[in-house]
């Protein structure tokens, strides 16, 4: 397997970078880094153009197998309107990243034979006890994945293919191009740092451009650095509030900014069983 690093967002740890790349050589894979992953602009991996430049070479790349991205932070967002989807097109890859890598799995969502992962970046790959590493090496090799839940509002779901990732993203991606077709798809939704208002602001924002009307359901993952006395389950009943009844959703994925993460796969179908997020 050939794995194109890439950071278009925030500057990298660089300690944490080579212990998720010293991770992946052992398994025998071929891994190399963009030109300018190491980069520093302030809170940006080095300046727009040579993370463009770093991307766009690897989403073109036809020997690649995974574009996957050193970490996560900002600046996704800034490069979406300059990218080519054109030798993706032709060279179908994965694409692996969380948090600000919403915006790029978004803009890849409509690109037939593209494999998406809400992954953990590289940087966390090597850092003991924060992934599930035997979900990330499933959900690479597309092999069956269930994911653990905490709650469901009914016994069993159909099967949908999953979009969506961070909220704060998808709040922003919201009325733009590149926001994540919803119809016939669970709206997966997670966060980090943010205080219960805040959450509430940008879900109403959703719930007005008509999102949990389109979705077929919602899947809510990791909830953290919440306000103090707020929990995940506030969110919870929030998010039940803006969905019709019988919109089914489930909560408590281990997914996203949080220990012990799994990997969701995005436009693969998967339906809860009635304890489990199962990806057949």
């Amino acid at each position: 397997m050939r794995i194109r690093i890439v950071a278009p967002s925030g500057p990298v740890d660089e300690k944490a970078l080579n212990a998720g790349i010293e991770l992946l050589r052992a398994k025998g894979w071929d891994v190399s880094e963009g030109s300018h992953v190491r980069d520093r602009s302030g809170y940006l991996a080095g300046n727009d153009e040579d993370r463009l430049r770093d991307l766009q070479d690897a989403l073109d790349d036809p020997k690649a197998d995974v574009v996957w991205f050193a970490r996560g932070g900002y600046g996704m967002t800034r490069l979406l309107d300059r990218l080519s989807p054109e030798g993706l097109r032709h060279n179908p890859k994965v694409i692996a990243g969380y948090s600000d890598a919403t915006a790029l799995l978004a803009w890849a969502q409509p690109l037939t034979g593209a494999k998406l992962l809400y992954a953990p970046s590289i940087q966390e790959l090597g850092r003991p006890g924060v992934c599930v590493m035997d979900s990330v090496w499933s959900a690479l090799s597309g092999a069956p994945l269930p994911i653990p839940t905490a709650e469901g509002s009914r016994n069993k779901t159909a099967s949908y293919p999953v979009a969506g990732g961070c909220l704060t993203l998808l709040s922003v991606l919201a009325g733009t191009p590149w926001a994540p077709e919803l119809e016939g798809h669970w709206l997966f939704i997670e966060e980090v740092g943010e205080k219960l208002y805040r959450i509430d602001r940008m879900l109403t924002h959703l719930a007005g451009a008509g999102w949990f009307a389109r979705a077929s359901g919602v899947l809510l993952g990791g909830f953290t650095g919440l306000g103090e006395g707020e929990t995940p389950t506030d969110v919870l009943e929030r998010v039940r509030e803006l969905v019709s009844e019988s919109t089914p959703v489930v909560s408590g994925l281990p997914v996203g900014h949080l220990k012990g993460k799994h990997t969701l796969p995005l436009e693969k179908s998967a339906f809860w069983d009635g304890g489990q997020l199962v990806f057949p």
